[in-house]
């Protein structure tokens, strides 16, 4: 999810200072159509890059838990994490079974995907996606299936039993998978000659379009649930991301059109004065009609939000550990569970980022 947090939104497939532009447009640069395999899928070790037969392991390292507006927070690194500005852990998704998927960022710029369940285990399961030091792992479901882009022009489905799939639908030129439900349907993002529509992946083979309300037809379909609402974001007749919904029920001839999503009131917030709106994303949801994000405002920074489906009534949530680097803080909130369990990352004072988990507090 990247390129510069601070730059004109637009999808590069390495990142650099804006994990949030990972999760925007796709780089259309890439037109070459590989078929779809099936390999075995192996898991490296972080320090030795050596491959290893079904799974290896390492670990992440707690940072701190400090609890905020009724969510305790679990601040984390991935394995081996760059110290630079723009590098370190970005969690991207999380399943119903509360395991979450990211990547981290090495000071070369290289991604190393992982799997964490940080609630049960410091374990981190580490994803070769073949050989790629770019792909990114963007979303999992709870059996296990991770999907992202293997760096090369090409979405992904990694299953837990190590099969890994490759492919382009709808004829485009290039594609992105970015979120999966329990039932296996896969929502993102392809390019054509003329456009960047979504798409749904419903069978494993058959795929559904998705369209832009209005604007260019520029489409980040991120999340879906198991009664097939998806959400997302696309790019506004004003140039800027707004968030959309639909649901795959409306689909018409295998195309759908999303639906916009009221951009946010923003609140005040310490530090950034006179702060204005300026974007905003939706990524995930959860079976309850919750969905998760986070909005840019005019001081370049970014903030997280819940958002209500049915009332359309928006929550504001940050983690508390975020800090100020250069006048820009950052807090993206990736994914949401059924029981309210919330994945996403910060930035620090030293503008490296950080994965956390948030628990809401029981009463």
């Amino acid at each position: 999810m990247f390129q510069n947090r601070r730059s004109p939104r637009r999808r590069q497939l390495h990142p650099s200072v804006d994990p949030l532009e990972g999760r925007a447009l796709l780089n259309a640069a890439m037109p070459h159509h590989a078929p779809e395999h099936r390999v075995p899928a192996h898991v490296f070790d972080a320090k030795t890059h050596g491959s290893q037969p079904n799974t290896s392991s390492s670990n992440v390292t707690l940072l701190n838990a400090v609890n905020s507006h009724g969510y305790e927070f679990l601040n984390l690194d991935g394995p081996t994490p760059g110290t630079n500005a723009a590098t370190g852990t970005n969690l991207n998704g999380i399943s119903n079974g509360g395991t979450s998927v990211g990547f981290t960022i090495d000071n070369q710029m290289n991604l190393l995907n992982f799997t964490t369940n940080p609630l049960r285990s410091k374990t981190a399961n580490v994803l070769n996606i073949n050989g790629s030091m770019k792909a990114m792992a963007l979303g999992v479901n709870s059996a296990g299936t991770v999907v992202g882009t293997d760096g090369n022009g090409n979405a992904f489905s990694l299953s837990r039993r190590g099969v890994l799939k490759t492919f382009i639908p709808n004829g485009g030129m290039s594609a992105t998978a970015f979120g999966i439900n329990d039932q296996g349907t896969i929502v993102g993002q392809y390019v054509t000659s003329t456009a960047t529509p979504g798409f749904i992946q419903v069978n494993g083979k058959s795929s559904l379009t998705i369209n832009a309300p209005s604007g260019p037809n520029t489409v980040n379909p991120q999340g879906i649930n198991n009664k097939g609402l998806v959400v997302g974001f696309y790019v506004g007749t004003d140039g800027q991301f707004h968030g959309f919904d639909l649901n795959v029920k409306a689909a018409r001839n295998g195309v759908l059109t999303g639906t916009p999503v009221a951009d946010p009131t923003i609140p005040t917030v310490a530090g950034e004065p006179g702060a204005t709106f300026v974007f905003s994303q939706i990524l995930g949801v959860n079976d309850k009609g919750i969905a998760v994000g986070y909005y840019g405002d005019s001081t370049l920074s970014q903030h997280g939000f819940l958002y209500n489906v049915k009332t359309k009534q928006y929550t504001f949530l940050d983690d508390p550990s975020e800090a100020f680097n250069n006048g820009v803080e950052v807090t993206q909130i990736t994914g949401i569970t059924n029981s309210g369990e919330l994945t996403g990352f910060y930035s620090d004072a030293n503008g490296v980022f950080h994965g956390f988990v948030a628990i809401p507090r029981r009463r």
